[in-house]
């Protein structure tokens, strides 16, 4: 390969980076948008939040078309289609957790119409976790740093763990207050896309491992608990 197709495949592959940054900024704004809409019950804020979807699905779109694009004009060698495959994924899983994020918000929607649980601020705080893990996996992403995807990759059982708490405690507020019963069921929604949501940043933290060290982790990741519901 010549060193003017080398210089131009660089180029194509800082582009692709840059636009999964500003994608996972996107996320990252969309996911703390959603959060603080439910934290605070404005339906406002939540709805806005919904809209704001759109230009993360649009932004992945792009990233395909760009790395499809550079594969076929450049056909680069196994590492370098490796960062670029590894892109693909990731804009994938960020795509996902957007729809998470609005998922969310659309149950904040309806939960601020009902009667409170007294679990919200678990939740809440639940959110925030997955927040700084979004967040953390970013920067892991930016700086290709290995160290810092496996510590991501390790908060995904506090998450599990966090998620398995907060539905049986909503199991038993339910059982107790048939009152409680839709609000029970929206606040385990939104617990369950957290968990997904982590879910979705282990697998990027995953992604970057790949990148940067050419395999992916060979231990299985422990679930807290895979019985509350099925994937």
């Amino acid at each position: 390969m010549s060193n003017h197709i080398n210089k131009s495949f660089d180029n194509d592959l800082q582009q692709v980076r840059h636009k999964v940054i500003l994608m996972a900024e996107m996320v990252c704004k969309e996911l703390s948008d959603s959060i603080q809409a439910f934290s605070s019950r404005d339906q406002d804020s939540a709805s806005d939040t919904v809209a704001a979807d759109t230009l993360i699905n649009a932004s992945e779109r792009i990233i395909d078309d760009q790395i499809i694009k550079s594969i076929v004009l450049h056909q680069p060698v196994a590492t370098d289609c490796r960062q670029l495959i590894a892109a693909l994924r990731i804009a994938k899983d960020l795509e996902r957790i957007g729809d998470y994020a609005t998922n969310i918000a659309n149950h904040s929607m309806t939960l601020d119409q009902l009667d409170i649980t007294g679990e919200e601020q678990r939740v809440i705080d639940m959110g925030h976790a997955v927040i700084t893990m979004l967040e953390e996996v970013i920067e892991a992403f930016t700086e290709q740093d290995a160290v810092k995807s496996e510590l991501v990759r390790q908060q995904d059982e506090q998450i599990d763990e966090l998620f398995t708490k907060i539905f049986r405690e909503l199991l038993i507020i339910n059982a107790n207050n048939a009152k409680l019963s839709s609000s029970c069921t929206h606040l385990s929604f939104i617990a369950r896309d957290m968990e997904r949501i982590g879910d979705h940043l282990t697998d990027i933290a995953e992604e970057i491992l790949f990148t940067v060290e050419g395999k992916f982790p060979e231990d299985d990741r422990i679930k807290a608990d895979e019985t509350a519901f099925v994937k």
